[in-house]
């Protein structure tokens, strides 16, 4: 199978290539939809069936949750800083990529103790997790005796063992028996010294390579050099070997025959790929204090089966109401947009199949917003097509021109976002770098799915005589507004606005952050049969809580049924009084604790840092590719609807949790994207048009309005959809993607031209002379004629 998916993977890589180099019209045409049919065929076959290879989260799931107990170090109490680093090494171990819905979050008051919870775990899965969550992965190297075949026969005969070594046993898998060695007690270098270790399949099979510091490699090298010198071949004995220890056990015992410089490799012939993968995330996540599991408990679904079947058809019920609006608005075109839509959908749920990519309730929130966003793709291409019917030209000449002048626009919208998502994937951990997988895969699906699949469908449509003329709406194209004449109106209002949500957050600070930056209360209770958590909720009702809470309901063998409550701080002994009053229930079992943040400040620091990198690669782009004066728009603009939608969520009493982070991050992609659009029109606008730069820019605003307001429309019908109707669980998701793209709507508008024309002027730039000059760096349209 693997064998399979590789040549297929060459395949399309080599369409990819051909589709892009041929101008040949019926080829481009044919191949483009030969790589359609095969990229959906396999994302297709990906999720064959659904329930069984899209991982989902512990919110639509459940799975299992760890209570870990990190053990003292040197008879010293366990600190701060090394729970800080065995969460750190926990949350590397099991989600480096972020992409899993996990929660690691210190446990208790003490010090000494960790909660994990994870996803869809299976009973038989368990016992594999427990190795993961416990193996110290303490890595040393040390020599086997020169002797040691010779002399273990004898140590097991009980002779005398040789001073300074010890036996053990190598394990060989299933097929062969183990091999009794004699190890250097001593070690002759360290672990520590390991900065990478990678799994690679090998010819020998699955292989696990590691990558030294400079003085790792050195000591490495000397160390096998030493060793191979040693060898004499007329001495009878065999060539000497090297231990790779870990954790007191031999995993390997490589002969070296050759000073090794750079690295070395562990190899098996029974080694699997999980092994492989689970052995180097573990080497290179070692732990500095061993961790013992003190309990283990099922956990059920976070979220009720009503709640997530009311989140469910919300959210499709908003998309269908939008594909609607989108067949009507725009006829045949509207068709096509569908079809490469369902592309779309396809090839993002077989990324989250392929990619293993668990899925949670606000993520189905977020892939259904990322498919309302992406028919912008559609609507900029329609919108064009729209104008060059218009100009008179022929029904092929009109599409053809259409998708070459919607392609600046849209790769330009696309890469922006897209340069801001490597930067938080390479620079922030956890889900945030999640989140930033998802939005690459999201981006690349709608680039390929608008530019390519819907242009090889109006290719075939026009070839087969099938479309001959093409109707499309208009009843959005306003003329004469002057958008900058307004602008000084327009930029107080703004101030005063952004002034008023920073005076808010400044005010709440700490008080608008949920549990997941806080950290809180956690009630848990001993129940004998299962309370439905809508019962729970209605009990909890009528408490005035300073924050939101969670309930999920666990079960450990042995022990029944409990159900666990976070809340915010000092909640805890509130909730249990009232639950005891309202349910008539004395829950004589009952435990109140504390439970850490899921968002630590490492990786709050680092979240921060991404976005600010993300924001820097965002300005050199959009200098390079308009001018200084649009980067400083573009720029400013973002800022503006970041500031105004936490601003305005935190005024209406909405807690920033990791779900509204995902939200802003979300808002932010939405902004620079709806700007750059703009920007793409004025600065065509200034390149082909003559007259004052005020009134092009002016005319600009205006042409683009019309594809402004449509995408705004479209999106903001799903979200209002599940805001209304998604339950609790996905309103404040909603409410700040509703805002946040009101605020982009505005600025893309209001604020981010008048600040590229502000700025011009102030640096007394001719604007025209800069975008003339920038446009040495064009990029070549993906698609022509098809």
């Amino acid at each position: 199978m693997a064998f399979f998916t590789f040549f297929l993977g060459l395949a399309i890589l080599a369409l990819f290539i051909w589709y892009f180099a041929t101008d040949v019209v019926v080829r481009k045409r044919t191949v483009g939809t030969l790589l359609a049919v095969l990229l959906t065929g396999l994302c297709l076959y990906a999720i064959n069936p659904p329930s069984e290879k899209i991982p989902l989260g512990i919110d639509l799931r459940g799975g299992v949750a760890f209570i870990l107990e990190i053990q003292e170090k040197n008879n010293l109490p366990v600190s701060k800083d090394a729970q800080d680093q065995t969460i750190k090494v926990l949350t590397n171990r099991l989600n480096a990529f972020g992409t899993q819905d996990m929660l690691i979050a210190p446990f208790g008051s003490a010090n000494d103790r960790i909660m994990v919870q994870m996803p869809g775990v299976s009973q038989e899965e368990v016992d594999k997790v427990r190795i993961i969550l416990e193996q110290t992965a303490e890595l040393h190297f040390s020599v086997l005796h020169p002797e040691s075949g010779q002399l273990v026969p004898l140590v097991d005969a009980g002779q005398h063992i040789e001073p300074g070594f010890v036996v053990k046993e190598i394990d060989r898998g299933e097929d062969e028996p183990n091999e009794r060695v004699l190890v250097s007690i001593t070690p002759e270098m360290a672990g520590s010294l390991v900065t990478r270790a990678g799994a690679r399949y090998g010819d020998e099979g699955w292989e696990v390579n590691l990558s030294f510091t400079s003085d790792g490699e050195s000591q490495f090298y000397n160390l096998t050099r030493e060793l191979a010198e040693a060898y004499n071949p007329n001495s009878g004995l065999p060539p000497r070997r090297l231990a790779i220890v870990m954790d007191d056990e031999v995993i390997s015992a490589p002969t070296v025959t050759t000073a090794i410089a750079g690295g070395c490799r562990i190899s098996g012939g029974s080694m699997t790929a999980e092994d492989a993968r689970s052995l180097a995330s573990a080497l290179e996540n070692p732990l500095d204090q061993p961790l013992e599991i003190l309990n283990s408990f099922e956990v059920s679904p976070s979220m009720g089966k009503a709640t997530i079947q009311q989140g469910l058809y919300a959210g499709l019920a908003g998309l269908a109401v939008t594909l609607l609006f989108v067949i009507l608005y725009y006829k045949f075109a509207g068709f096509v947009a569908l079809f490469g839509l369902a592309v779309n959908i396809a090839l993002l749920f077989g990324a989250v199949a392929i990619f293993q990519f668990t899925l949670t309730l606000p993520g189905i929130a977020g892939i259904i917003l990322t498919i309302g966003i992406a028919i912008d793709a559609n609507v900029l291409i329609y919108e064009r097509l729209r104008e060059e019917l218009r100009s008179g030209k022929s029904l092929t000449s009109a599409i053809d021109s259409a998708y070459s002048k919607a392609f600046s626009a849209i790769f330009d919208a696309n890469i922006t976002t897209l340069l801001a998502a490597f930067a938080l994937f390479q620079f922030a951990s956890g889900s945030v770098r999640g989140f930033a997988v998802t939005l690459m895969i999201g981006i690349i699906a709608s680039l390929f799915s608008s530019l390519v699949v819907t242009r090889v469908c109006f290719g075939w449509a026009t070839a087969s005589g099938l479309l001959k003329n093409i109707k499309l709406w208009s009843f959005l194209r306003p003329e004469g507004i002057n958008f900058l004449g307004k602008r000084r109106i327009a930029m107080m209002a703004s101030l005063i606005v952004v002034a008023g949500a920073l005076v808010i957050i400044g005010i709440k600070q700490e008080q608008a952050l949920s549990v997941d930056f806080t950290g809180g209360d956690l009630v848990i209770l001993k129940v004998d049969d299962p309370i439905p958590t809508q019962t729970l909720d209605d009990a909890l009702k009528n408490v005035d809580l300073p924050g939101e809470y969670s309930i999920q309901t666990m079960s450990a063998a042995g022990q029944g049924e409990f159900i666990q409550i976070r809340a915010p701080f000092e909640t805890g002994g509130i909730i249990l009084d009232e639950l005891r009053k309202d349910l008539n229930q004395p829950f004589p079992d009952a435990e109140t604790d504390s439970i850490g943040p899921v968002i630590g400040g490492e990786m709050l620091k680092s979240s921060i840092t991404a976005l600010a990198i993300g924001i820097l690669f965002i300005f050199a782009y959009v200098a390079i590719r308009f001018e200084i004066s649009f980067a400083i728009g573009a720029i400013v603009a973002l800022a503006h609807d970041i500031i105004i939608t936490v601003g305005i969520i935190v005024l209406f009493d909405y807690e920033v949790s990791l779900i509204l982070i995902g939200a802003l991050l979300t808002i932010a992609g939405y902004s620079i994207n709806d700007t750059i659009v703009v920007f793409d029109r004025i600065r065509e606008g200034l390149k082909s048009k003559r007259g004052d730069v005020v009134d092009v820019m002016n005319l600009c605003l205006n042409e683009t309005l019309g594809r402004t307001l449509l995408t705004s429309i479209t999106t903001l019908i799903v979200v209002i959809s599940l805001f209304f109707f998604g339950g609790p669980a996905l309103r404040s998701f909603a409410f700040t993607i509703i805002v946040g793209v009101l605020a982009g709507t505005y600025s893309s508008i209001f604020i981010a031209a008048p600040i590229v024309l502000w700025w011009a002027k102030t640096r007394k730039l001719n604007l025209r002379r800069e975008v003339l000059d920038a446009e040495q760096a064009t990029v070549k349209p993906i698609g022509g004629q098809g």
